[in-house]
């Protein structure tokens, strides 16, 4: 599952950090699961492979009075 992880990651031209930053996690969790030293959790497995395979959009919105981005 890790190779696939990395492979798909790469194919969709992520480096670990962006797609750390798309997933709320860690550059180190994403390390850590293409190195098989961690298995994601459903949640993060299938948001992995969305954001991976589908074109992100990132927007800016406003809460609580401050603008926030998200993808």
């Amino acid at each position: 599952m890790s190779e696939k992880l990395r492979v798909l990651r790469m194919k969709a031209g992520f480096t670990q950090e962006k797609l750390a930053e798309f997933l709320w996690t860690t550059e180190s969790t994403i390390s850590k699961v293409e190195n098989g030293h961690q298995v994601p959790d459903a949640v993060m497995y299938e948001n992995w492979i969305w954001v991976c395979t589908h074109q992100v959009v990132r927007f800016t919105y406003i809460h609580n009075g401050r603008s926030k981005q998200h993808a």
